[in-house]
């Protein structure tokens, strides 16, 4: 079978057109996530606690952007016919949830723990214990979340670069997925590392929106 594409349902542009306008929503609330400057831990619950809206805007924001991609790529899977296909959409939920982990602590939790405690300082010393902890659990959660969301769009390189139609579209894929996995081992909580697979990661499905458009898968 020389072709990936192989059910009627190929050609539809819907698809295509929902994962494109997921990465540019993506892409959006990336640029108005709110940054730290912080300089000591009273003025870190305060930084957090006045962030707390604009936290929840783009941390679920980028939530629900993640299960249109999911969704967008469960389609592509059944057009399909590979085995690599079903890996990168498995590889994809899990990376996903471990995303999804990661983006509740980040910008669910640790600004309602820093609201919680802003006006009470005799329980700072409890509220250190728990912003390390979220942070502990958030150093593991997003390069894993990154780890299994390369391993997807590798899986999916491997899939198009078997199809005439999306060929390059394919090698980029595997291309990017090795530098990013390489980055994560050798350092996984590099802020550029991470920032730059988060960059990797809204492309492809840029990327894959746009090959679904074109009618290529």
């Amino acid at each position: 079978m020389s072709e990936a594409v192989t059910t009627p349902q190929a050609g539809k542009p819907v698809t295509g057109a929902a994962l494109v306008l997921a990465a540019l929503v993506s892409a959006s609330l990336l640029a108005i996530h709110p940054g730290g400057a912080a300089q000591d831990f009273p003025s870190l619950l305060q930084e957090e606690t006045a962030n707390r809206a604009l936290d929840a805007l783009v941390h679920g924001g980028v939530i629900v952007v993640l299960a249109v991609e999911l969704v967008g790529y469960a389609v592509f899977a059944r057009r399909v016919d590979r085995t690599s296909s079903l890996a990168a959409l498995i590889f994809f939920a899990m990376g996903t949830a471990f995303f999804c982990a990661s983006m509740v602590l980040d910008g669910l939790v640790i600004p309602a723990l820093a609201a919680k405690y802003l006006p009470v300082p005799a329980k700072y010393d409890a509220a250190r214990s728990l912003f390390a902890l979220c942070g502990i659990l958030i150093q593991f959660l997003m390069p894993l979340g990154l780890g299994f969301q390369a391993a997807s769009i590798a899986a999916w390189g491997w899939a198009l670069i078997q199809s005439r139609a999306a060929r390059i579209a394919g090698g980029v894929g595997l291309l990017a997925s090795a530098a990013l996995l390489a980055g994560l081992a050798l350092q996984p909580m590099n802020p550029l590392v991470l920032m730059g697979g988060v960059a990797v990661v809204t492309l492809w499905a840029f990327l894959m929106g746009v090959l679904g458009m074109r009618r290529a898968i």
